[in-house]
């Protein structure tokens, strides 16, 4: 795997991100999820993002991991300091660009580094070249996609799905609330391929995955530094309980329950 050698650098600068924020993450249901978007109505507006006549659009993450599942588990047991490299299209199918990012959390703070590139050149992401089969020396500035995934030798783990309603404040330089629903994800054995069928997605926030009465909608209020005013009465208006919901965590451990399997090594 190379460091993006067959790509202009300026791309790669101009398409590179920093996003740092926190993220509040509740589980609702349908009723609560309309109440709260008549509350937030003239504080936030839909994403422009969402296309016409739409009210929201697909998301599509592909996991990557370590054999033994470091990052899996690195944030199953809430380790403070920690990341996971993923790569991102959205809309049901990839077809123009992928955003390949790594998302790292310090205890409650969370911040991204990615960038894009033309769906066509996914794969040479993955390339070996001689460049960095001559490294001998271990790299500790790993800062892109692909530094983690040469250093940790991470390969596709899960893809998961989902169809995300995001709305954008008005109020603040950055602010956000997002409903993401129709979780499903699908192991992808250490394949990079994008393409899938639609039988081997799994739902995993039915009723009986998810152990409650109706589907659960995952509420996330995104901000930066301090939560606004606006964002706290919301959540004590509504009696919101802050959760840890990863859907990563939540695909693996479907995918381990629906197969009885509790071995890593069926990830790849």
């Amino acid at each position: 795997m190379n460091n993006l050698s067959n790509i202009d650098t300026a791309q790669q600068v101009n398409d590179l991100s920093n996003t740092v924020r926190y993220e509040l993450k509740y589980t609702i249901d349908e009723s609560i999820a309309s109440d709260i978007k008549d509350y937030i109505q003239n504080i936030c507006t839909l994403d422009k993002n969402v296309p016409e006549g739409e009210s929201g659009y697909t998301v599509n993450n592909l996991y990557f991991d370590t054999s033994d599942l470091r990052f899996y588990n690195d944030t199953k047991f809430r380790k403070p300091i920690r990341f996971k490299p993923r790569a991102r299209y959205y809309g049901n199918k990839a077809t123009d660009f992928i955003w390949p990012e790594i998302k790292y959390r310090n205890a409650s703070v969370i911040w991204k580094r990615r960038y894009k590139i033309p769906i066509e050149r996914w794969p040479e992401l993955f390339y070996t070249t001689e460049k960095k089969q001559s490294l001998s020396v271990i790299n500790t500035h790993l800062d892109t996609f692909d530094d983690i995934i040469y250093w940790f030798s991470a390969q596709p783990v899960l893809h998961v799905r989902y169809f995300r309603e995001p709305y954008v404040s008005d109020l603040e330089a950055y602010g956000r609330v997002t409903f993401d629903r129709r979780l499903t994800c699908r192991p992808t054995h250490g394949s990079i391929d994008l393409d899938y069928d639609e039988r081997d997605m799994l739902f995993y926030d039915d009723p009986i995955s998810s152990q409650n009465y109706d589907s659960q909608v995952l509420l996330e209020i995104k901000v930066e530094k301090h939560v606004p005013y606006w964002a706290i009465e919301l959540i004590r208006k509504f009696n919101l309980m802050q959760r840890p919901y990863s859907k990563y965590c939540y695909g693996i451990d479907s995918i381990m329950n629906y197969n009885h399997c509790g071995r890593t090594s069926k990830f790849y």
